[in-house]
């Protein structure tokens, strides 16, 4: 899909794609099942960053469109600046858990050299930059061979070189297309459809899970940490809290902490997920509810991350810290230097924070961490 976001066809944008798009259906025509189709959307409402446009605003557009137009996979080719959050800039930006890349024909060459004006160059890199982002959709591992369509990019030259993809890496392609472009839509009941697709496709919403790295969104999450040590760390000096660790019951207990971290997920979610939209007919996609649980799935890992993390801090300052004199007369009638109060302390103490960390969490950089959830490959 063709994006003319500056409203000039910048460069012959529209002649370039063309050409390039010939050659990328030309190489995968060993999928027989494979359609490409050319579209154009011109002047979205796009807002640029300081170094650029944002590339996750074209995901959820891209988004919108695939949904509508019901596409398996989406590449949006723009001519304007990609901003990036770990380098200086982006050629491309594949989303393997939307089926979406964004690819920016603004870097493929340098504006003032000869190389600008080569339609041959700029169309033989414009498709291997497609071709690359469409492996990465397909989920191909990077390669070390430079040749390889899948080898790491990390300036538009090393484009030239890349020419072929390995018979493996086709017979994969042959394997995953079906699979990865079977995308349902919902006829009848939507809760039914969507229960249904959460458990038929649990392995890809677990794959994806697991790929956003849930260990790498808590270190995302600055200021929800901080909320929950400073609410943590109120609590804990406080008689009261140690009163009511050694009284609860388990039962008490577990419904709260349940209810803390379904309460937190949910804050979470608004905050960072997609907007997943229907179609104008009200159907909603297959892959929308597995974008939907997979994020939803890595956020719920997130918490458990933090959840441990907060337990074990709390364990060791009160092993560490309190003395155990203080810890059997703070609280009212029951000793509270048992093992027993302390776990149920500290389990309560990680209920509270993550509680309390996701109001806060909701506040950190809403394009990092959606960076580390949808789209990890920066290219």
């Amino acid at each position: 899909m063709k994006m003319d976001v500056a409203g000039r066809d910048a460069g012959g944008l529209s002649e370039l794609i063309q050409r390039a798009t010939k050659r990328f259906t030309k190489v995968l025509r060993h999928a027989p099942r494979l359609q490409v189709r050319s579209l154009t959307f011109d002047g979205p409402t796009v807002t640029p960053e300081q170094a650029g446009y944002s590339a996750l605003d074209f995901v959820q557009i891209g988004i919108n469109e695939k949904t509508e137009r019901k596409l398996a996979f989406l590449l949006i080719v723009t001519e304007v600046e990609l901003a990036a959050a770990s380098v200086s800039y982006l050629l491309a930006l594949p989303s393997q858990l939307t089926n979406v890349a964004i690819v920016s024909t603004k870097r493929l060459a340098d504006f003032e050299s000869d190389e600008a004006r080569d339609q041959d160059l700029l169309t033989r890199r414009l498709t291997t930059l497609m071709l690359h982002c469409f492996g990465r959709l397909l989920n191909l591992d990077y390669q070390s061979d430079p040749t390889n369509y899948m080898a790491r990019i990390r300036a538009p030259e090393d484009l030239d070189g890349m020419d072929h993809f390995s018979e493996r890496q086709s017979e994969r392609m042959a394997t995953s297309l079906p699979e990865e472009a079977n995308d349902r839509f919902s006829e009848g009941n939507k809760f039914v459809f969507v229960l249904r697709q959460l458990a038929g496709n649990l392995p890809r919403i677990v794959r994806g899970a697991l790929r956003s790295n849930p260990l790498r969104i808590a270190t995302k999450l600055p200021t929800m940490i901080a909320t929950a040590l400073s609410v943590i760390i109120l609590l804990i000096f406080g008689g009261e809290t140690w009163d009511f660790a050694v009284s609860v019951s388990a039962r008490q207990l577990t419904v709260f902490v349940v209810v803390s971290f379904l309460a937190a997920t949910l804050v979470l979610y608004r905050a960072f997920s997609f907007r997943l939209i229907s179609t104008r007919h009200g159907k909603t996609s297959e892959s929308a509810v597995v974008t939907a649980g997979a994020t939803y799935l890595a956020l719920v890992l997130t918490l458990c991350c933090l959840l441990l993390l907060f337990g074990l801090l709390m364990y060791g300052v009160v092993v560490f810290v309190f003395p155990d004199p203080l810890m059997s007369t703070w609280t009212s009638d029951q000793d509270g230097s048992t093992a027993g109060a302390h776990f149920r302390l500290v389990v309560f103490l990680a209920a509270v924070g993550i509680l309390s960390g996701s109001l806060g969490g909701s506040a950190d950089s809403r394009s990092v961490v959606r960076n580390v959830l949808f789209a990890a490959d920066e290219t």
